[in-house]
């Protein structure tokens, strides 16, 4: 049985008493991330350190550049909703002229399958004042746990950091021997069709990090704009859990 458990500055999805996932928003510079994330062994597959700031910490959306610059902004507001085995996290960001941008952060917990542990992730944005254009490093990241034997592979089967780095690709995945218990795990990201051309980047050599890159995007005043993610941690390797399939039934279900 799914539930959830909440703090100030964190809420956390467990089943049957066992972790699932916890999301941290206590942080007014950033969008939620979730960290720790556990794959159905029970194995932890992201970190929350950062390599000089570069990166993200666990697994997060990132907003890019605002409207041509940096965004320097935070967190004016902050509130979630929560159910068993899902929450929603609103949070209004603003910079020295006011408020700029709305995000809704919604995570859905599928219950635990014997190889998999589904999360879908949608992103909604609104420009309360006036239209913005995102671009650069906007997409959802993936900062994985220390392995060893690392690889990243996107859908058109191109292998290692060299290869998927900067190409357009349906679905990435990074995944390796956990360096504690050698045990084989892994993360894909599947991004929706509906988002547009997604451009995946990694390190799989130093670092560990995925990075499913969408295209420019206009957040306008009117209406809000979704980004849709399906996050899979998954106990074993490409060999033994076809991601290709779990991809195939996200887009054949997914609204």
């Amino acid at each position: 049985m799914l539930k959830h458990e909440a703090t100030e500055t964190t809420l956390s999805i467990t089943e049957d008493g066992e972790p699932i996932l916890t999301c941290y928003y206590g942080d007014v510079a950033n969008s939620p991330s979730l960290h720790p994330v556990y794959a159905p062994d029970g194995q932890i597959v992201t970190v929350d350190t950062t390599f000089g700031q570069a990166y993200p910490p666990g697994i997060s959306f990132s907003l890019g550049t605002v409207s041509g610059g940096q965004y320097n902004g935070q967190v004016l507001s902050r509130k979630w909703v929560a159910s068993s085995e899902s929450f929603s996290i609103d949070s209004t960001w603003e910079d020295a002229t006011g408020p700029f941008l709305m995000e809704t952060y919604r995570v859905e917990v599928h219950p635990q399958q014997n190889e998999v542990q589904i999360i879908d992730i949608k992103i909604s944005l609104r420009a309360p004042r006036r239209s913005l254009e995102l671009t650069g490093d906007v997409g959802l990241g993936y900062h994985a746990v220390e392995m060893e034997h690392r690889k990243a592979v996107d859908a058109d089967t191109r292998m290692g950091e060299l290869e998927v780095n900067g190409k357009v690709s349906a679905w990435g995945t990074l995944s390796g021997l956990t360096a504690a218990e050698q045990a084989p795990v892994g993360v894909a990201i599947f991004p929706h069709p509906a988002n547009g051309k997604t451009t995946f980047f990694a390190e799989d050599a130093s670092f560990g990090y995925l990075f499913a890159q969408a295209a420019p995007l206009v957040v306008s005043t009117v209406m809000m704009r979704t980004l849709k993610y399906r996050v899979l941690a998954y106990a074993g390797d490409l060999f033994t859990v076809d991601v290709s399939e779990y991809y195939k039934d996200y887009t054949n279900t997914a609204e």
